[in-house]
C-alpha cells in the first residue's frame, strides 16, 4: 500500500467533516494573515522612531496608533487560532472515534485464522499505538501545514511589496535547503515504517510473556525471555534512533542554509539603508520576513518524520481493515422453524489452502439428542470439525445441515444461537459472576441465573464468595480457582438453553471432587441436547451414542464404544493405550 493510497483513505475519514474542516483551515489562514502583518507594523514603528530622532520631534500619535494596530493584530490572530484549535480538536476526536469503531467492527468480521496468524499484542498495537500516531498527526500537523503554507505565501507577498531585490535572496536559499533535506526525509520515512512494525512485535512479545509468566518462571526461562526482549527492544531502539536522527537532521540542514541567506540579506539591507535606498524600518521588516519565510519550509520538512510515521501507522491500520472477512450472510437467509439439533454432514471437504485438502469427503448424520464423541491423536482435525460446524471456517466443498438447513443459508447469529460451548480453556470476562452466567441472554433475570448455577453445581460455592453473584471477577478470572471457572462456564452454557452442545474435556486440570461436580453438571447440561464431545480421556465417553475416530482430518471409524472395541481397530488401540 503506497503513501498516496494511505493518505487518500485518511482523507476519506476527514471528508465527512469537510464543512467544519474548511472553516478550521479558513481560521488558520486568517490567523496567520494577521500575524504576517505584524512585522510590517513593527518596521513602521521603527521607521517612525528613527524619523523622530532625525527630526527632533517625537511622533507620539503615529506611534500610539501603530502600537494599537499591532495589539489588535495579535488579539485577532490569537482569537482565530483558538477557534481553529477548538474546531480541529472536535474533528480529530470524531475521526478517531470513527476509525476505532471501524476497527472494532472489523475485528468481529475477521476470519478466525487472522487471530491464528497475528499476535494479540500486534493487533492491540494497531488499535492503540497506530491510531494514536494518526491522531497526533491530524490534530497537530494538519492545520500546522496549512498555517505554514499560508505564512510562506503571505511573507513572500509582503517581501515583494517592501523590496523585490532583497526578496530574491530567500527565494533562492529556501529551495536549496529543501533539496539538501530531500534525501534525509526519504530515509526517515523508511525508518519510521520499521519502527511501527517493531513496536507491534514488541507489544506482541510483552503480551505473550505477561500472560505466560507462570510458565516462564516454572521453567526458569526468565533470562532467555529477558534476552529475547532485550534483542527486540534493541532493534526498536536502533530503528527509533535512526528515524529520529534522520528526521531531526532535516531542520539543522534547512536552518543552516537559511541562516546564510539571512546574513546576506542583513548585509545588503544595511548597506542600502546607509545609502538611503530603503527605510530602516523596512530593513528590519525584511530581516524578520526573511527569517519567517524560511521557517515554514523548515517546519514542513520537520513534519516529514511525523507524516512518515502516520503513513506507516495508516498502512498497518488499513491492512487490518482490508483483511479477508467471513463470507457475508445470504441476502435471503433462511431461519429454520425446527430447533431439534439435527446435524448432517454431506461429502464435506475442507483445506486451509485450496491445493491441500485436510478433509476429503466426510459424511455424518446425527439425530436430535444424540451424544457424539470425537477422538483421535493431536492434529487429527477434531477442533476443525467443530469450527466447520459453527461456521468459523468455510467449507471447500459439500454441505453441513443443521435442523434441515444448509448452514451457509442461515444467518451466522441464528446458527450460533443454537449452540452452547464449554471448552477446556475457560474464558470469563472482567465483570460480576451473574453477568458472566447471563452472557448469552441479555437482560436475564437473577432467578434464571441462579437456576442455571444450581444446575451447574455452582450455586453453593458462589454463595461462599464475597459478594456472591455480584462478586467482580478479575481479568482472566484469576481470583477464583480453575474448577470454579469451569463450573461458571457450564452455568453460562445452561443459561443459553442451546439445542447443540460443544464440549471439550473440561476436567483435566481439576481435583477429583471438582471433577465429579463438573461431570454431574455436564450430564445435566446435555439432557435433551445434541452433544459433540471432544474427548481426551476415553473412559468418559463410553456411553456416547456415536464415537468418531479421526486421523489426518478424516473420520476413520464410526460406531459405539462396544462396536469399535469389537472391531479392534484404531480406536481400540487408542483406548487400550490409556490403560496399559
Amino acid at each position: 500500500m503506497t503513501n498516496k493510497s494511505v493518505c487518500k483513505r485518511l482523507m476519506g475519514y476527514l471528508r465527512v467533516h469537510r464543512v467544519p474542516l474548511f472553516f478550521c483551515m479558513l481560521f488558520a489562514v486568517v490567523s496567520t494573515a494577521f500575524m504576517v502583518l505584524a512585522p510590517f507594523l513593527i518596521g513602521r514603528i521603527t521607521t517612525t522612531l528613527f524619523a523622530s530622532i532625525a527630526d527632533g520631534v517625537f511622533y507620539w500619535e503615529t506611534i500610539l496608533w501603530l502600537l494599537a494596530g499591532l495589539v489588535a493584530l495579535y488579539l485577532i490572530s490569537q482569537f482565530f487560532t483558538f477557534l481553529q484549535g477548538f474546531g480541529m480538536a472536535k474533528i480529530t476526536a470524531s475521526v478517531m472515534q470513527k476509525l476505532r469503531s471501524d476497527i472494532d467492527r472489523k475485528m468481529h468480521r475477521l476470519k478466525l485464522n487472522y487471530y491464528d496468524t497475528h499476535t494479540h499484542g500486534d493487533i492491540l498495537s494497531v488499535i492503540t499505538n497506530d491510531v494514536d500516531t494518526i491522531n497526533n498527526t491530524i490534530s497537530q500537523n494538519l492545520t500546522a501545514a496549512v498555517t505554514q503554507i499560508t505564512t510562506a505565501v503571505g511573507v513572500l507577498l509582503m517581501m515583494l511589496a517592501i523590496s523585490p531585490a532583497l526578496t530574491v535572496i530567500p527565494v533562492i536559499m529556501v529551495p536549496l535547503s529543501l533539496l539538501g533535506a530531500a534525501g534525509v526525509m526519504k530515509a526517515s520515512e523508511k525508518y519510521y515504517g520499521q519502527q511501527q512494525d517493531l513496536l507491534g512485535s514488541l507489544n506482541g512479545y510483552v503480551e505473550e510473556m505477561y500472560h505466560g509468566q507462570q510458565v516462564v518462571q516454572c521453567f526458569n526461562h526468565q533470562k532467555k525471555a529477558g534476552a529475547d526482549f532485550a534483542a527486540l527492544n534493541e532493534k526498536l531502539r536502533n530503528s527509533a534512533r535512526k528515524a529520529e536522527v534522520t528526521a531531526g537532521s532535516v531542520s539543522p540542514i534547512t536552518t543552516l542554509v537559511n541562516d546564510l541567506g539571512y546574513v546576506l540579506c542583513a548585509t545588503l539591507g544595511c548597506l542600502w539603508a546607509i545609502a538611503g535606498k530603503i527605510a530602516v524600518g523596512n530593513v528590519q521588516a525584511m530581516l524578520e520576513y526573511t527569517w519567517r519565510f524560511a521557517e515554514p519550509f523548515s517546519s514542513l520538512a520537520g513534519m516529514a518524520g511525523s507524516f512518515g510515521a502516520a503513513a506507516a501507522a495508516g498502512r498497518r491500520i488499513f491492512t487490518l481493515l482490508d483483511a479477508e472477512e467471513e463470507c457475508p450472510d445470504e441476502a435471503h437467509a433462511i431461519i429454520p422453524e425446527e430447533r431439534s439439533g439435527r446435524v448432517v454432514f454431506r461429502n464435506v471437504k475442507f483445506g486451509y489452502t485450496p491445493d491441500r485438502l485436510l478433509m476429503k469427503g466426510v459424511d455424518l448424520s446425527v439425530a436430535p439428542g444424540q451424544k457424539v464423541a470425537i477422538v483421535g491423536p493431536t492434529g487429527a482435525g477434531k477442533t476443525t470439525l467443530i469450527n466447520l460446524l459453527m461456521r468459523f471456517y468455510e467449507l471447500s466443498d459439500g454441505s453441513i445441515e443443521v435442523d434441515g438447513t444448509d448452514i451457509r443459508d442461515m444467518p451466522r447469529a441464528e446458527l450460533r444461537d443454537r449452540f452452547g460451548m464449554v471448552l477446556q480453556d475457560t474464558w470469563l470476562f472482567e465483570g460480576t459472576i451473574a453477568d458472566n452466567i447471563a452472557y448469552a441472554q441479555e437482560g436475564m433475570e437473577r432467578d434464571a441465573v441462579i437456576r442455571a448455577a444450581r444446575s451447574a453445581c455452582a450455586h453453593d460455592f458462589i454463595k461462599t464468595l464475597p459478594g456472591g453473584y455480584d462478586m467482580v471477577l478479575s481479568k482472566g478470572a484469576e481470583n477464583i480457582s480453575q474448577g470454579e471457572r469451569q463450573l461458571i462456564t457450564i452455568a453460562r452454557a445452561i443459561a443459553s438453553a442451546p439445542e447443540i452442545l460443544i464440549l471439550d474435556e473440561a476436567t483435566s486440570n481439576v481435583d477429583t471432587h471438582t471433577e465429579v461436580l463438573i461431570q454431574k453438571a455436564m450430564a445435566e447440561l446435555m439432557k435433551g441436547c445434541t452433544s459433540f464431545v471432544i474427548a481426551h480421556r476415553l473412559s468418559t465417553i463410553r456411553d456416547a451414542d456415536m464415537i468418531l475416530y479421526m486421523e489426518d482430518g478424516d473420520i476413520k471409524e464410526v460406531g459405539s464404544h462396544d462396536e469399535l472395541m469389537a472391531r479392534q481397530g484404531k480406536y481400540a488401540a487408542l483406548y487400550n493405550s490409556q490403560f496399559d
